[in-house]
């Protein structure tokens, strides 16, 4: 049995494991707290094994040290943060006038706003350092447009694309994926498009879903995780809509490797993948939708090997996840839904 130690700093409870055994460890429990005093946890990542943060809802990051979780002070409320290393992090903050960004360079902060008014980031990526991918919406007054913005040292620029991007991933700088599932006249459109470069291409997939008898069914690819420049993994479901319900019909893997995309077999139903990140081993931890169930998460290790672990008792709705570069150590955020108010999660796994 493993020990643990608990201590309680500012509302939060810490949980610190025992060194890892030679067998895989389960997903532990690293803070625990009401949304009251913690904020809702919206997503995580991590630079390194002394760097990692929570986003959370209208508060500062909780940020770890390589031993504890501390929330920053300030008041600066990031939304969305992104990084290369530890030296080279973006965070994007709330604002109407302007996309608030600012980046560390591994010395000092500096603010590189996008002068775009009525604007929002909704996902970024650094491929490199000094360089940036933003993805986002603008309000004008021809109604929301979806926005592409580009920093490579000297400015922000608008990039056109084939279709709005709604998530990265990056092999290099000159290897940047994107996904999207709505095309610009609003049709659900899964599809997934490369930078080469100079430009963004559509890639040539598979069909993933067709019209069904039980509704209308559509396939949304809502992750992707670049391991290398040949090997790269988008995940998904199929949907389909009948009426104003929705049901998770099966799941969606598409996988890269270096000459064209296809679907694995692999497409467990009423199951749908949210979240997919490296396991620092060549394989996959993904954040698993199952339907009127709680979130799972499943561990692929190689061709036909999937395993689904279950993460305590209480109903849990897993928002986050991302792995430690360099290490096999992963990190993920949840909300348990149980018996009286909900409660929010950071686990951890060696």
């Amino acid at each position: 049995m493993r020990r643990f130690m608990i201590t309680a700093v500012a509302a939060l409870v810490l949980v610190q494991s025992a060194p890892a055994a030679a067998q895989e460890v389960d997903w532990r429990v690293s803070v625990a707290g009401g949304a009251d005093s913690l904020g809702g946890f919206q997503d995580v990542g991590a630079s390194g094994p002394r760097d990692a943060w929570v986003v959370r809802t209208g508060l500062p990051l909780l940020r770890w040290n390589g031993s504890a979780w501390r929330p920053v002070k300030g008041t600066a409320v990031p939304y969305l943060v992104s990084s290369y290393s530890p030296g080279e992090l973006w965070r994007f903050h709330e604002s109407t006038e302007k996309v608030d960004v600012v980046r560390w360079n591994g010395k000092e902060w500096s603010r590189l706003p996008i002068a775009a008014e009525g604007a929002h980031a909704t996902a970024a990526v650094v491929p490199g350092r000094g360089e940036c991918w933003a993805a986002g919406i603008q309000f004008g007054e021809r109604g929301m447009t979806d926005v592409l913005w580009h920093w490579q040292g000297n400015g922000w620029h608008t990039v056109p694309t084939p279709l709005p991007i709604s998530d990265f991933a990056a092999a290099s700088r000159k290897d940047v994926w994107a996904l999207s599932s709505m095309g610009y006249g609003g049709e659900r459109v899964a599809s997934i498009m490369r930078w080469n470069g100079g430009a963004w291409r559509k890639e040539a997939t598979p069909v993933l879903a067709q019209r069904s008898r039980l509704g209308d069914a559509y396939a949304e690819l809502s992750d992707i995780v670049a391991l290398s420049r040949d090997d790269v993994f988008a995940v998904g479901a199929i949907t389909t809509i009948e009426g104003e319900n929705r049901s998770v019909r099966e799941a969606i893997v598409m996988h890269w490797d270096g000459q064209t995309w296809r679907r694995l077999p692999h497409r467990p139903l009423e199951t749908g993948y949210k979240r997919v990140a490296s396991d620092g081993a060549g394989g996959l931890w993904l954040v698993t939708e199952r339907q009127g169930r709680s979130d799972v998460l499943t561990h692929y290790t190689g061709p036909g090997k999937w395993a689904q672990v279950t993460v305590g008792t209480a109903r849990l709705e897993i928002t986050g996840l991302t792995n430690v570069p360099g290490t096999t150590q992963m990190w993920a955020t949840a909300e348990a839904r149980g018996p009286g108010a909900a409660r929010q999660l950071v686990l951890s796994h060696q």
